[in-house]
């Protein structure tokens, strides 16, 4: 592509009339793919997607699970804070049991990492993403119509518009 002396990985992404994508890989090849996920079945689909493109492009996969800052008021006191602390490792623990699993289901290919990030969900992929080399993040969409915002949802959006990669979007296929 002349002109273009970024050194990003530049991907022609086109929907086919079958609903097939076509990826047309540009300037250097995918290595390692970011798949945030709510475990929701929209963020279900984005993982295999992830993995199926893993496998074919031999890179590496990691699967990330964001809980977000659990806040208190103030005005709640000091006594809420060991609360908040324990919700808080509770939630950790639970994400990384169940991306274990998740990442069992998807053995023996690809190599699969999980991680668990304790941020503001868009800002926590992109900052991952930014940290860690990821050259396509893979997410899913909630599929619902109307503005841009709950067509992908807010994550989505905020991913789509601000990571230094390529991101896909998967819409959620209904059966029936």
């Amino acid at each position: 592509m002349a002109g273009r002396t970024d050194g990003q990985t530049r991907l022609r992404l086109r929907l086919l009339a079958d609903r097939r994508l076509l990826l047309e890989l540009i300037v250097r090849p995918i290595r390692h793919i970011l798949a945030p996920t709510d475990f929701s079945p929209s963020a279900d689909q984005a993982v295999r997607t992830a993995a199926d493109l893993a496998v074919k492009f031999a890179a590496d996969l990691t699967l990330l699970h964001i809980v977000a800052p659990q806040y208190y008021l103030p005005e709640m006191g000091e006594p809420m804070m060991p609360a908040m602390e324990d919700l808080t490792e509770t939630l950790v623990a639970s994400a990384k049991s169940r991306l274990a699993e998740l990442a069992a289901m998807l053995q023996p290919e690809p190599r699969c990492v999980v991680e668990v990030s304790l941020r503001k969900p868009a800002d926590a992929v992109c900052h991952y993403a930014a940290g860690h080399g990821i050259d396509l993040i893979v997410i899913g969409s909630h599929g619902r119509t109307g503005l841009m915002h709950l067509l992908l949802g807010a994550t989505s959006e905020h991913v789509v518009r601000y990571a230094d990669c390529p991101v896909l979007v998967t819409k959620l296929e209904r059966n029936g």
